[in-house]
Protein backbone atom coordinates (compact mmCIF):
# COMPACT_ATOMS: atom_id res chain seq x y z
CA UNK A 1 0.00 0.00 0.00
CA UNK A 2 0.94 3.25 -1.01
CA UNK A 3 -0.40 6.73 0.35
CA UNK A 4 -3.49 4.34 1.07
CA UNK A 5 -3.92 2.73 -2.51
CA UNK A 6 -2.52 -0.85 -3.59
CA UNK A 7 0.15 -1.01 -6.30
CA UNK A 8 1.65 -4.22 -7.82
CA UNK A 9 5.52 -4.69 -7.52
CA UNK A 10 7.78 -6.66 -9.13
CA UNK A 11 10.33 -8.41 -7.53
CA UNK A 12 13.22 -11.12 -9.34
CA UNK A 13 13.98 -14.15 -8.09
CA UNK A 14 17.49 -12.59 -7.51
CA UNK A 15 16.32 -10.04 -5.83
CA UNK A 16 14.25 -12.18 -3.80
CA UNK A 17 17.48 -14.87 -3.12
CA UNK A 18 19.48 -11.85 -1.77
CA UNK A 19 16.98 -10.77 0.31
CA UNK A 20 15.89 -13.52 1.87
CA UNK A 21 18.16 -13.77 5.21
CA UNK A 22 17.23 -10.19 5.84
CA UNK A 23 14.39 -8.36 6.49
CA UNK A 24 11.83 -8.86 3.03
CA UNK A 25 10.68 -12.25 3.59
CA UNK A 26 9.46 -11.86 6.85
CA UNK A 27 6.73 -9.25 6.00
CA UNK A 28 6.26 -11.21 2.53
CA UNK A 29 5.34 -14.35 4.79
CA UNK A 30 3.18 -12.23 7.49
CA UNK A 31 0.48 -11.26 5.05
CA UNK A 32 -2.79 -12.56 6.16
CA UNK A 33 -3.75 -15.85 4.23
CA UNK A 34 -7.18 -14.80 4.23
CA UNK A 35 -6.91 -11.45 3.05
CA UNK A 36 -4.70 -12.45 0.62
CA UNK A 37 -7.33 -14.90 -0.53
CA UNK A 38 -9.97 -12.46 -1.12
CA UNK A 39 -7.74 -10.24 -2.73
CA UNK A 40 -6.74 -12.61 -5.68
CA UNK A 41 -9.65 -14.57 -5.51
CA UNK A 42 -7.34 -17.66 -5.58
CA UNK A 43 -5.20 -16.76 -8.78
CA UNK A 44 -4.25 -19.99 -10.31
CA UNK A 45 -1.04 -18.06 -11.05
CA UNK A 46 -0.39 -18.32 -7.24
CA UNK A 47 0.75 -22.34 -7.95
CA UNK A 48 3.66 -21.65 -10.12
CA UNK A 49 4.76 -18.33 -7.37
CA UNK A 50 4.89 -21.06 -4.78
CA UNK A 51 6.67 -23.27 -6.89
CA UNK A 52 9.39 -20.73 -7.45
CA UNK A 53 9.87 -19.34 -4.00
CA UNK A 54 9.88 -23.23 -3.17
CA UNK A 55 13.07 -23.43 -5.30
CA UNK A 56 14.38 -19.86 -4.02
CA UNK A 57 13.70 -21.34 -0.46
CA UNK A 58 15.82 -24.55 -1.45
CA UNK A 59 18.54 -22.69 -2.56
CA UNK A 60 19.16 -20.44 0.17
CA UNK A 61 18.90 -23.79 2.79
CA UNK A 62 21.98 -24.77 0.68
CA UNK A 63 23.67 -21.69 1.71
CA UNK A 64 22.42 -20.05 5.14
CA UNK A 65 20.75 -23.73 6.90
CA UNK A 66 17.42 -24.62 7.48
CA UNK A 67 17.26 -22.71 10.91
CA UNK A 68 17.13 -19.45 8.40
CA UNK A 69 14.35 -20.96 6.40
CA UNK A 70 12.09 -23.40 8.12
CA UNK A 71 9.83 -20.04 10.46
CA UNK A 72 9.38 -18.92 6.19
CA UNK A 73 8.73 -22.23 4.98
CA UNK A 74 5.97 -22.92 7.78
CA UNK A 75 3.92 -19.81 7.57
CA UNK A 76 3.75 -20.74 3.70
CA UNK A 77 2.55 -23.53 4.22
CA UNK A 78 -0.35 -21.91 6.06
CA UNK A 79 -0.73 -19.75 3.14
CA UNK A 80 -1.33 -22.95 0.52
CA UNK A 81 -3.56 -24.72 2.86
CA UNK A 82 -5.83 -21.82 2.62
CA UNK A 83 -5.85 -21.79 -0.74
CA UNK A 84 -6.31 -25.49 -1.04
CA UNK A 85 -9.38 -25.00 0.85
CA UNK A 86 -11.15 -21.85 -1.23
CA UNK A 87 -9.89 -23.42 -4.50
CA UNK A 88 -12.14 -26.00 -6.74
CA UNK A 89 -11.67 -28.39 -8.89
CA UNK A 90 -8.34 -29.01 -10.83
CA UNK A 91 -6.85 -26.02 -9.36
CA UNK A 92 -7.90 -27.44 -5.70
CA UNK A 93 -5.48 -30.39 -6.63
CA UNK A 94 -2.95 -28.02 -7.88
CA UNK A 95 -2.41 -26.40 -4.68
CA UNK A 96 -2.65 -30.30 -2.80
CA UNK A 97 0.19 -31.27 -5.12
CA UNK A 98 1.91 -27.70 -3.75
CA UNK A 99 1.65 -28.56 -0.25
CA UNK A 100 2.72 -31.75 -0.56
CA UNK A 101 6.21 -30.64 -1.77
CA UNK A 102 6.49 -27.98 0.87
CA UNK A 103 5.04 -30.41 3.65
CA UNK A 104 8.15 -32.75 2.42
CA UNK A 105 10.63 -30.12 2.37
CA UNK A 106 9.78 -28.86 6.11
CA UNK A 107 10.70 -32.51 6.43
CA UNK A 108 14.06 -32.29 5.05
CA UNK A 109 14.56 -29.05 7.10
CA UNK A 110 13.80 -30.95 10.82
CA UNK A 111 15.47 -33.67 9.73
CA UNK A 112 18.66 -31.29 9.31
CA UNK A 113 18.42 -29.31 12.78
CA UNK A 114 18.07 -32.87 14.11
CA UNK A 115 14.14 -33.01 14.71
CA UNK A 116 13.43 -36.28 13.75
CA UNK A 117 10.13 -36.23 14.91
CA UNK A 118 8.77 -33.46 12.65
CA UNK A 119 10.78 -34.76 9.49
CA UNK A 120 8.47 -37.62 10.12
CA UNK A 121 5.45 -35.84 10.89
CA UNK A 122 6.00 -33.92 7.46
CA UNK A 123 6.98 -36.18 5.44
CA UNK A 124 3.82 -38.29 6.51
CA UNK A 125 1.35 -35.23 5.17
CA UNK A 126 3.42 -34.94 2.21
CA UNK A 127 2.90 -38.58 1.20
CA UNK A 128 -0.59 -38.81 1.83
CA UNK A 129 -1.46 -35.22 -0.25
CA UNK A 130 0.43 -36.60 -2.94
CA UNK A 131 -1.86 -39.69 -2.97
CA UNK A 132 -4.94 -37.83 -2.21
CA UNK A 133 -3.61 -35.92 -5.64
CA UNK A 134 -3.13 -38.87 -7.44
CA UNK A 135 0.47 -37.56 -7.88
CA UNK A 136 2.23 -41.17 -8.67
CA UNK A 137 6.00 -39.65 -9.46
CA UNK A 138 5.82 -37.45 -5.96
CA UNK A 139 4.49 -40.40 -4.29
CA UNK A 140 7.41 -42.49 -5.36
CA UNK A 141 10.03 -39.45 -4.51
CA UNK A 142 8.23 -39.32 -1.07
CA UNK A 143 8.67 -43.41 -0.66
CA UNK A 144 12.49 -43.10 -1.84
CA UNK A 145 12.83 -40.05 0.85
CA UNK A 146 11.03 -42.10 3.65
CA UNK A 147 13.58 -45.19 2.86
CA UNK A 148 16.49 -42.98 2.63
CA UNK A 149 15.76 -41.86 6.31
CA UNK A 150 15.34 -45.60 7.23
CA UNK A 151 18.42 -45.87 6.06
CA UNK A 152 20.01 -43.58 8.25
CA UNK A 153 18.48 -45.81 11.08
CA UNK A 154 19.86 -48.79 9.78
CA UNK A 155 16.68 -50.55 9.12
CA UNK A 156 17.05 -52.80 6.64
CA UNK A 157 13.59 -54.37 6.21
CA UNK A 158 12.07 -50.81 6.25
CA UNK A 159 14.77 -49.57 3.47
CA UNK A 160 13.97 -52.39 0.93
CA UNK A 161 10.30 -52.38 1.32
CA UNK A 162 9.86 -48.43 0.78
CA UNK A 163 12.35 -48.25 -1.70
CA UNK A 164 10.19 -51.15 -3.88
CA UNK A 165 6.79 -49.19 -2.84
CA UNK A 166 8.97 -46.58 -5.11
CA UNK A 167 9.36 -48.34 -8.20
CA UNK A 168 5.85 -49.52 -7.87
CA UNK A 169 4.37 -46.07 -8.07
CA UNK A 170 5.79 -45.80 -11.15
CA UNK A 171 7.98 -42.79 -11.04
CA UNK A 172 8.75 -41.56 -15.02
CA UNK A 173 11.73 -39.23 -14.15
CA UNK A 174 15.03 -40.65 -14.12
CA UNK A 175 16.73 -38.87 -11.43
CA UNK A 176 13.11 -40.35 -9.15
CA UNK A 177 14.14 -43.61 -9.95
CA UNK A 178 18.33 -43.48 -9.70
CA UNK A 179 17.13 -41.98 -6.11
CA UNK A 180 15.18 -45.06 -5.19
CA UNK A 181 17.78 -46.94 -6.95
CA UNK A 182 19.97 -45.61 -4.17
CA UNK A 183 18.01 -46.39 -1.51
CA UNK A 184 17.28 -50.29 -2.54
CA UNK A 185 21.56 -50.03 -2.52
CA UNK A 186 21.97 -48.80 1.11
CA UNK A 187 19.24 -51.47 1.96
CA UNK A 188 21.43 -54.11 0.41
CA UNK A 189 24.63 -52.71 1.97
CA UNK A 190 22.98 -53.22 5.66
CA UNK A 191 22.50 -56.61 5.11
CA UNK A 192 26.35 -57.05 4.02
CA UNK A 193 25.21 -57.95 0.59
CA UNK A 194 28.07 -56.34 -1.76
CA UNK A 195 26.63 -57.82 -4.96
CA UNK A 196 23.62 -56.47 -4.81
CA UNK A 197 24.65 -53.38 -3.52
CA UNK A 198 26.94 -52.78 -6.46
CA UNK A 199 24.41 -53.76 -9.08
CA UNK A 200 21.43 -51.19 -7.33
CA UNK A 201 24.17 -48.27 -7.40
CA UNK A 202 25.03 -49.65 -11.32
CA UNK A 203 21.54 -49.14 -11.73
CA UNK A 204 21.41 -45.82 -10.36
CA UNK A 205 24.67 -44.40 -12.74
CA UNK A 206 22.81 -45.46 -15.62
CA UNK A 207 20.15 -43.84 -15.20
CA UNK A 208 21.44 -40.37 -14.04
CA UNK A 209 24.18 -40.74 -16.82
CA UNK A 210 23.91 -38.11 -19.18
CA UNK A 211 21.27 -36.06 -17.52
CA UNK A 212 21.49 -32.22 -16.75
CA UNK A 213 22.73 -30.57 -13.78
CA UNK A 214 20.71 -29.58 -11.23
CA UNK A 215 17.60 -28.17 -13.04
CA UNK A 216 15.44 -27.78 -9.84
CA UNK A 217 12.44 -30.52 -10.95
CA UNK A 218 11.89 -33.56 -8.63
CA UNK A 219 14.67 -35.46 -8.06
CA UNK A 220 17.21 -33.24 -9.97
CA UNK A 221 19.90 -33.18 -7.12
CA UNK A 222 20.32 -36.91 -8.27
CA UNK A 223 23.02 -36.45 -10.58
CA UNK A 224 26.63 -38.25 -10.93
CA UNK A 225 28.82 -36.78 -7.91
CA UNK A 226 25.39 -37.58 -5.98
CA UNK A 227 25.46 -41.06 -6.96
CA UNK A 228 29.12 -41.39 -6.07
CA UNK A 229 28.72 -39.73 -2.66
CA UNK A 230 25.55 -42.28 -1.78
CA UNK A 231 28.37 -45.29 -3.66
CA UNK A 232 30.53 -43.93 -0.72
CA UNK A 233 28.08 -43.86 1.76
CA UNK A 234 27.77 -47.95 0.78
CA UNK A 235 31.47 -48.59 0.77
CA UNK A 236 31.49 -47.25 4.35
CA UNK A 237 28.29 -49.58 5.76
CA UNK A 238 30.35 -52.30 3.81
CA UNK A 239 33.17 -51.93 6.26
CA UNK A 240 35.46 -51.00 2.69
CA UNK A 241 36.63 -47.51 3.87
CA UNK A 242 39.41 -46.93 1.75
CA UNK A 243 36.67 -47.58 -1.14
CA UNK A 244 34.42 -44.93 0.62
CA UNK A 245 37.28 -42.49 -0.06
CA UNK A 246 37.70 -42.50 -3.06
CA UNK A 247 33.80 -42.73 -4.01
CA UNK A 248 33.40 -39.41 -1.81
CA UNK A 249 36.93 -37.56 -3.29
CA UNK A 250 35.24 -38.08 -6.94
CA UNK A 251 31.92 -36.71 -5.75
CA UNK A 252 33.56 -34.06 -3.88
CA UNK A 253 35.50 -33.25 -6.97
CA UNK A 254 32.53 -32.34 -8.76
CA UNK A 255 29.98 -31.06 -6.78
CA UNK A 256 28.32 -28.12 -7.38
CA UNK A 257 29.54 -25.19 -5.20
CA UNK A 258 25.74 -23.92 -4.25
CA UNK A 259 25.32 -27.27 -2.10
CA UNK A 260 27.87 -25.82 0.83
CA UNK A 261 25.67 -27.55 3.37
CA UNK A 262 25.96 -31.31 1.68
CA UNK A 263 29.33 -30.68 1.17
CA UNK A 264 30.07 -30.45 4.79
CA UNK A 265 27.68 -33.73 5.35
CA UNK A 266 29.77 -35.87 2.80
CA UNK A 267 33.32 -34.28 3.89
CA UNK A 268 32.49 -35.45 7.76
CA UNK A 269 31.58 -38.54 5.76
CA UNK A 270 34.90 -38.78 4.26
CA UNK A 271 36.71 -37.93 7.56
CA UNK A 272 34.62 -41.12 9.32
CA UNK A 273 36.13 -43.14 6.23
CA UNK A 274 39.47 -42.00 6.72
CA UNK A 275 39.22 -43.02 10.44
CA UNK A 276 37.94 -45.70 9.67
CA UNK A 277 41.63 -46.78 7.25
CA UNK A 278 43.47 -45.86 10.36
CA UNK A 279 45.04 -41.74 8.80
CA UNK A 280 43.93 -39.93 11.84
CA UNK A 281 45.59 -36.95 10.44
CA UNK A 282 43.75 -36.96 7.09
CA UNK A 283 40.86 -37.39 9.10
CA UNK A 284 40.96 -34.49 11.30
CA UNK A 285 42.10 -32.56 8.19
CA UNK A 286 39.02 -33.24 6.42
CA UNK A 287 36.93 -33.07 9.99
CA UNK A 288 37.88 -29.48 10.47
CA UNK A 289 36.75 -28.27 7.21
CA UNK A 290 33.42 -30.05 7.08
CA UNK A 291 32.61 -28.54 11.09
CA UNK A 292 33.91 -25.18 9.69
CA UNK A 293 30.68 -25.78 6.72
CA UNK A 294 28.48 -26.45 9.52
CA UNK A 295 29.29 -23.61 11.31
CA UNK A 296 28.46 -21.49 8.48
CA UNK A 297 25.27 -23.49 7.56
CA UNK A 298 24.07 -24.13 11.04
CA UNK A 299 23.67 -27.78 9.65
CA UNK A 300 22.63 -30.00 13.31
CA UNK A 301 23.01 -33.36 11.02
CA UNK A 302 26.98 -32.36 9.72
CA UNK A 303 28.28 -31.33 13.25
CA UNK A 304 26.62 -34.46 15.19
CA UNK A 305 29.10 -36.40 12.32
CA UNK A 306 32.02 -34.61 12.85
CA UNK A 307 31.41 -34.87 16.73
CA UNK A 308 31.57 -38.77 16.21
CA UNK A 309 34.80 -38.79 14.35
CA UNK A 310 35.85 -36.50 16.86
CA UNK A 311 34.96 -38.54 19.51
CA UNK A 312 36.74 -42.00 17.63
CA UNK A 313 39.50 -40.07 17.02
CA UNK A 314 40.45 -39.16 20.27
CA UNK A 315 39.81 -42.43 21.79
CA UNK A 316 42.00 -44.33 18.98
CA UNK A 317 44.59 -41.62 18.18
CA UNK A 318 44.34 -39.28 21.46
CA UNK A 319 48.53 -38.10 20.71
CA UNK A 320 48.05 -37.33 16.96
CA UNK A 321 48.60 -33.48 16.67
CA UNK A 322 45.55 -32.58 14.00
CA UNK A 323 42.97 -34.70 16.50
CA UNK A 324 43.71 -32.30 19.53
CA UNK A 325 43.28 -29.37 16.98
CA UNK A 326 40.18 -31.35 15.67
CA UNK A 327 38.90 -31.75 19.59
CA UNK A 328 39.77 -27.86 20.58
CA UNK A 329 37.47 -26.86 17.55
CA UNK A 330 34.40 -29.10 18.40
CA UNK A 331 34.87 -27.81 22.27
CA UNK A 332 34.98 -24.19 21.25
CA UNK A 333 32.17 -24.53 18.27
CA UNK A 334 28.65 -23.81 20.18
CA UNK A 335 26.04 -26.89 19.25
CA UNK A 336 24.87 -25.87 15.80
CA UNK A 337 20.47 -26.23 16.06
Amino acid sequence: MIEGRPRQVQLSRRALLHAISGSLVAPLAGVDAALWADTVRVDPALVEHFAVLRSVLVESDNRVGAAAILPTARQQLGHIAHFRRVAQGGLHDAFLRTEARWAEFAGWLSDDLGDRAAGDWWLAQALTMAQEARDAEFTAYVFARMAQRAAEATDRDRVLGLARAADRNGGHRAPVRAFAALQRAHGHAIAGNTSAFQAAVDDAHHLVAGTPADDGDLGSFCTTPYVWAQEGDGWRRLGRPHAAVKCFDRALDAWPESYRRERGLYLARTAAAYAAACEPQRAATTALAALELARLTRSARTRREVAAVGGHLTTMFPTEPGVADLHAALTASPHTT
